[in-house]
């Protein structure tokens, strides 16, 4: 399954600046997501420059990035490897629910005209996933999903923030959609759903507070399973 959405000006500018370094970072990092690599997995240089067709320096930027993400570590005498997602893992989804609800009241009202039909692509494609969907065709959704709110945050910083934040829990998401992917489906079917068919009316400060909501729902469902 292809993610088509038509995204801001703002969002296409930035597809457009995108370096060879972006590409590669953003390659890696839905690998560390989506748990291809898996916590503890060492990430080779050597490896990753014989893919990608690049010189180790390139290579090592990205992984000087992800560290400084906190998506992988440096460990002495091994290299870098894959983070490890311990149990404070809830916690960091309490704090992306607070971050949310504080964009909320920070962010412009108004909302692109793009966004009704953003919404609408994005409810079809999330029609399409199935309890034996891959976890790659859900995270394009999921990911996606994230890109188009994303991009509504006027102020930079915490644009930067959210977007952090939503790659460093992300991992947690993949686990509960591994868990229960009829259950992560549908929660994921319903906050879309509920944007799609009220976008032409909704609020900027409405659209992330429903957000808020939907990670709640996440996080009372699964949270205290993950921290015990």
């Amino acid at each position: 399954m292809t993610v088509d959405i038509a995204g801001s000006d703002t969002r296409q500018l930035r597809q457009l600046v995108r370096s060879r370094n972006d590409v590669i970072f953003e390659i890696v990092r839905d690998r560390i997501c989506l748990r291809e690599y898996d916590e503890g997995h060492v990430i080779h240089e050597t490896a990753l420059a014989t893919e990608f067709r690049v010189s180790r320096t390139p290579i090592r930027q990205v992984l000087q990035r992800l560290v400084y993400e906190q998506l992988a570590e440096t460990r002495n005498g091994v290299g870098t490897i894959v983070s490890y997602v311990g149990p404070q893992s809830a916690d960091m989804l309490r704090f992306r629910i607070g971050l949310t609800r504080l964009i909320a009241d920070l962010i412009p009202l108004q909302l692109p005209s793009t966004l009704g039909s953003d919404y609408a692509r994005l409810q079809a494609l999330a029609g399409l996933l199935k309890p034996d969907s891959s976890l790659k065709e859900a995270w394009d959704v999921w990911r996606t999903h994230h890109e188009v709110r994303n991009a509504l945050i006027g102020d930079e910083a915490l644009r930067q923030m959210d977007d952090t934040i939503f790659f460093r829990t992300a991992r947690t998401w993949i686990g509960w959609l591994k868990r229960e992917p009829a259950a992560m489906h549908a929660l994921l079917v319903e906050e879309i759903a509920a944007v799609a068919g009220k976008a032409t009316a909704l609020s900027a400060p409405e659209l992330f507070r429903l957000h808020a909501a939907h990670l709640e729902r996440m996080l009372a469902r699964y949270g205290a399973q993950d921290s015990k």
